[in-house]
């Protein structure tokens, strides 16, 4: 079981960091078509709207002209870097030594990156509230909850593993 949470890990890593370079590469692409009228294949530039077509998917993906293209990317970078470090913590449960330094510098890694929504969705409340926009509870907020209540359980996993090596350390010492 714990094999197929790694192995399940790595392919939602390795699908988000080729979403990401698609998404960047043809957006780049559609851009450039949009800016100088150079014809570029699977582009097309409809009413100043860019669309990406996959003719082998028969997907259609819309890009915005303005800078929440910026954001499309960080987030989706976000969460191929965060599937990464996923699958680093999940190295933890099958390898043979789980009380080591590596391990814990895993964890607090994936523990920070699970504390990063908290920061956006701080400073989008504040933008919001500052514009004088009402706040509405939507999706953006169930995802930081979400990832606050993993950052919760991979604290007190952290503080586990912690433990155990200081008793892994003093074990070694005793003769």
């Amino acid at each position: 079981m714990k094999q197929l949470a790694y192995i399940s890990s790595k392919l939602l890593f390795y699908f988000f960091s080729i979403l990401f370079l698609f998404i960047m590469v043809f957006s780049i692409l559609s851009y450039f078509e949009y800016k100088f009228n150079i014809q570029i294949p699977f582009v097309e530039i409809l009413e100043n709207h860019q669309k990406i077509n996959v003719p082998l998917l028969g997907l259609r993906i819309n890009v915005p002209l303005n800078y929440s293209i910026l954001l499309m990317w960080s987030a989706i970078l976000y969460y191929a870097v965060y599937f990464y470090a996923f699958k680093e913590f999940l190295k933890v449960f099958i390898e043979r030594k789980t009380f080591d330094t590596k391990s814990l510098k895993r964890l607090r890694f994936f523990l920070k990156l699970n504390l990063i929504p908290l920061v956006y969705i701080v400073t989008f409340t504040i933008s919001t509230l500052l514009r004088g926009v009402n706040i509405r509870l939507v999706d953006d907020y169930f995802i930081v909850f979400a990832h606050l209540v993993i950052a919760f359980l991979i604290y007190l996993y952290l503080d586990i593993l912690k433990k155990g090596k200081y008793i892994q350390e003093e074990n070694d010492l005793t003769i």
